[in-house]
C-alpha cells in the first residue's frame, strides 16, 4: 500500500496512510507527496494512528463486502494443474515432437 507524508513534513521518514477519496490522512493531516521510496532508509517509520485506522476501515470494508457477497467463497484456489502429476502433459502439443509421439516422461521434459 501506498504511503505518504504529512503535508509540510521536513523530514519524510514517516509514512501515512492517505484515505481513499480525499487528500487528508487517516491521522487528521493532509497529505503530502508520496514517501514509501524511503521504506529502506534507516528511521523509517509508519503513524500508529493511521496503521490503526487503516485496519480497521479494512476490516469494516471486508464485513460489509462479505454481507453483500452472492456466491459462497472457495475455502482455497483450486488450480488446474495442481491436479495432475506432474508427469503428465497438460496439452497434446507437448506429447509430439517432430510428428513423432512421444511417452508422458519424455513430453514433461519438453514442457514450456
Amino acid at each position: 500500500m501506498e504511503t505518504y507524508a504529512a503535508r509540510g513534513a521536513a523530514i519524510k521518514t514517516t509514512g501515512h496512510y492517505r484515505r481513499p477519496g480525499t487528500r487528508e490522512l487517516y491521522c487528521g493531516r493532509l497529505a503530502g507527496g508520496r514517501n514509501s521510496i524511503f521504506a529502506a532508509v534507516r528511521g523509517w517509520r509508519l503513524c500508529k494512528r493511521c496503521v490503526r485506522a487503516e485496519a480497521r476501515d479494512r476490516a469494516e470494508a471486508e464485513a460489509v463486502a462479505a454481507q453483500w457477497r452472492t456466491e459462497a467463497v472457495p475455502a482455497e484456489p483450486v488450480s488446474p494443474l495442481a491436479a495432475s502429476s506432474p508427469w503428465q502433459a497438460h496439452r497434446p502439443e507437448q506429447l509430439t515432437l517432430d510428428g513423432v509421439p512421444c511417452p508422458p516422461e519424455q513430453g514433461a521434459l519438453f514442457a514450456a
